[in-house]
């Protein structure tokens, strides 16, 4: 089969995939139904952390690099939808990202912000390439953060992640994902951080 061909159909594959997770339900938790979400304390601290993730990660990894794996203006999940109060069909910014040392994925984060236009103050997030997200929130003097949620789902749920483990097996595994919306001028940013096999087990 020609190879054009092929990644047409691949091409084809993902994007049926992409529009089946979308309307996929999701449950999120809060903190006190969290040992639903799992009943170890290990991954209980790391779905808690209070501080910037990333910083408690360069510690542990200090050769910590960020991986873009899209960034578009693009439709998003049912469920972000819903939590931001936007439309179904509203599109927003949409940036996916791995947090990865060397060849061990520790975290997958999605951030979604509606109405991105040039008065929005999150709009020079558009220009932040490689840079961690949370080297910029946690430097900003006024800005406010939801509680986190909490969920759990297989690592397939989630757009653009999966064909991008190395580790084909690892798709069936849960990531364990918690989610808050930061608002500065009362625009909101929703982060979405799943930890990853990598770095729970």
């Amino acid at each position: 089969m020609p190879l054009d061909r092929l990644s047409k159909i691949k091409a084809l594959m993902q994007e049926k995939q992409k529009a089946k997770t979308s309307v996929r339900p999701q449950f999120w938790k809060p903190s006190g139904l969290l040992s639903r979400i799992s009943p170890s304390s290990k991954i209980q601290a790391w779905l808690t952390t209070p501080t910037s993730l990333t910083a408690k990660l360069k510690v542990l990894y200090p050769s910590l690099e960020v991986i873009i794996l899209s960034e578009a203006l693009e439709v998003p999940l049912l469920n972000e939808s819903q939590k931001l109060g936007i439309n179904r069909d509203e599109e927003a910014w949409v940036r996916c990202v791995l947090l990865r040392c060397q060849d061990k994925n520790l975290i997958y984060a999605r951030t979604v912000i509606p109405n991105l236009t040039s008065s929005n103050p999150w709009h020079h997030l558009q220009s932040l390439g490689n840079k961690p997200l949370g080297e910029v929130l946690f430097e900003l003097p006024s800005i406010e953060r939801s509680p986190f949620e909490f969920s759990k789902d297989s690592l397939n749920y989630w757009p653009h992640l999966v064909e991008n483990l190395a580790d084909e097996s690892a798709t069936k595994k849960p990531g364990f994902a918690r989610r808050s919306i930061f608002i500065q001028e009362n625009a909101p940013l929703l982060l979405t951080e799943v930890f990853l096999p990598g770095l729970v087990t």
